[in-house]
């Protein structure tokens, strides 16, 4: 409102608030004459729709108690209907992932309102969402039209061993509580080798004579895994025997370390021998005893 009239102007009125419609108009307003900011007036109306309806008031404004305005007020209630194109797809199974695989899910999102949109996509947990490496776009604030329809990406990419998860992904339109909108389940499968004794000692052995210890190799993993010794390191004075082969997810593999020194020597050693492992990362071993004559 503007007050160009040549003397102050008072503005009253009479609407009483409903839970649907607010008038914020405070008791007392006078405007005062000529080209400034105190000429001038903005009256918030706030409209909040309880109800999928058409809404219809009129808010009377009295000025100087002589002249009345009636201002009508129309609004409509309407659904916030943004949801998957697919209702099924609520539910997003990723398998099982090997480790260092990458796998991308797109789900359709559609505007069914008859207005835009605006709204953002949270992980309900973002540090889960981290410790399993899944990722999703867009990750920001988006405004969709109505019918429009958004590709929703949801990548795993995992880099490490993971169990069963279960994680949601949150829609959230402001001022409304995030809800869930997918639910996300996924497994990782990896290599995991671990040698019970990362050093083999043989203290005082005759040169010329053998001595054979017992290593375990176990595979705590959910896959076959395929091991190799880089024997060309160690044979002038060690065996491991079998120096190559495969060993099944959840069981332990025996493997003879044998010591047989053609030399005396009081310090023979070989430090953080690799043990190869396709498609894992390697195992290192350190070899020491002593030969006597």
């Amino acid at each position: 409102m503007s007050n160009i009239d040549s003397t102050a102007i008072s503005i009253e009125s009479d609407f009483e608030k409903k839970p649907h419609l607010d008038v914020l108009l405070t008791p007392g307003q006078v405007l005062m004459p000529g080209p400034s900011e105190d000429s001038r007036l903005e009256i918030p109306i706030m409209f909040t729709p309880r109800d999928l309806k058409a809404y219809q008031e009129t808010v009377r404004l009295d000025f100087n108690n002589l002249y009345k305005v009636d201002v009508v007020v129309k609004g409509e209630g309407i659904p916030l209907q943004l949801e998957l194109k697919d209702p099924d797809q609520a539910f997003l199974d990723f398998g099982i992932v090997s480790v260092g695989g990458d796998v991308t899910k797109t789900v359709p999102l559609i505007n069914r309102s008859k207005k835009p949109v605006t709204f953002k996509l949270l992980p309900s947990d973002l540090a889960q969402f981290q410790k399993c490496n899944v990722a999703l776009a867009p990750d920001g604030e988006v405004t969709l039209k109505p019918r429009e329809v958004l590709p929703v990406e949801v990548r795993f990419n995992p880099k490490a061993r993971l169990p069963n998860f279960n994680l949601d992904i949150m829609l959230s339109v402001q001022p409304n509580e995030p809800r869930k909108l997918i639910s996300l389940h996924g497994v990782s499968h990896g290599i995991e080798l671990k040698l019970m004794d990362e050093v083999v000692a043989f203290g005082s052995v005759v040169r010329g004579s053998r001595l054979t210890k017992i290593l375990q190799l176990s595979n705590f993993g959910d896959v076959k895994a395929q091991y190799s010794w880089d024997s060309k390191i160690y044979k002038e004075h060690f065996t491991i025997t079998p120096a190559s082969g495969y060993i099944n997810p959840n069981s332990n593999l025996d493997l003879e370390v044998t010591f047989h020194p053609r030399k005396a020597d009081p310090d023979i050693r070989y430090s953080k021998v690799p043990c190869l492992i396709k498609g894992g990362e390697h195992l290192e071993l350190s070899l020491m005893g002593k030969s006597v004559e």
